[in-house]
């Protein structure tokens, strides 16, 4: 599951460094406007993050929504397998369809999935790389994580709409890590609000909407909830 997150902070270093802003904004330079997305991005409180990635030869794909109080509410899904996600409170719960348990499980996949059937289960505190997804402090302290000394340039590639909303494009390139273009938005705050990861060993969209917006989210019943640690030994 580390993959995940590897494939997602990779694309979104490469997200947060393609900024752009509106009118003077937009005329300002490539890298003043990243400065501009990584400063509204990192003041984010909520977030809803969807994507899909191509990463070392495995699709994933991302649809959630989270919070800077540990809850979340969306799935993961990596080749054919989904993962439900849900948190609230610092507690995140998963529930793996019979593809992803295969996937993650390998030859215990029956012994588990004999034991959870379609329930939840909790996700051990020692799993960052899933837990991360419901913290959107976490989340986007991966993706705005400071470049510096990174070997990329930026530079300018006009504007274009996303969802109806002017946004300016930022082309980032750099000799390891490949290709991509972010798109902010015009007006204040500069959220950003998609990236497109086009080279590099790393490819996919991921795009962020929902800013500071509420959701609903509360916790499964314990009949509902099975306790892993019930299978060790």
């Amino acid at each position: 599951m580390a993959r995940i997150a590897l494939a997602l902070a990779g694309i979104g270093a490469m997200a947060v460094l393609t900024a752009c802003g509106g009118n003077d904004f937009a005329d300002g330079s490539a890298d003043s406007i990243v400065k501009s997305s990584k400063d509204a991005m990192g003041g984010l409180k909520a977030v809803k993050v969807e994507g899909d990635l191509t990463t070392s030869g495995q699709a994933i794909s991302i649809d959630l929504q989270a919070n800077s109080d540990g809850d979340c509410t969306g799935s993961l899904g990596i080749a054919d397998g989904t993962a439900d996600l849900l948190g609230v409170g610092g507690v995140t719960w998963m529930k793996p369809d019979e593809a992803f348990w295969r996937s993650f499980a390998g030859d215990t996949a029956d012994q588990v999935m004999a034991v959870v059937g379609d329930k939840w289960v909790v996700v051990p505190d020692g799993e960052d790389s899933i837990k991360q997804f419901c913290d959107v402090d976490e989340l986007l302290d991966q993706l705005l994580s400071d470049t510096e000394g990174e070997k990329a340039t930026f530079s300018k590639n006009g504007t274009d709409t996303v969802d109806g909303d002017d946004v300016v494009k930022v082309d980032r390139e750099d000799p390891e890590d490949g290709t991509s273009t972010g798109y902010v938005l015009v007006d204040d705050p500069h959220y950003l609000v998609k990236i497109e990861k086009t080279s590099g060993d790393d490819t996919g969209t991921v795009t962020f909407s929902a800013f500071d917006e509420e959701f609903d989210v509360s916790a499964p019943s314990d009949d509902q909830v099975v306790d892993l640690s019930s299978l060790a030994g």
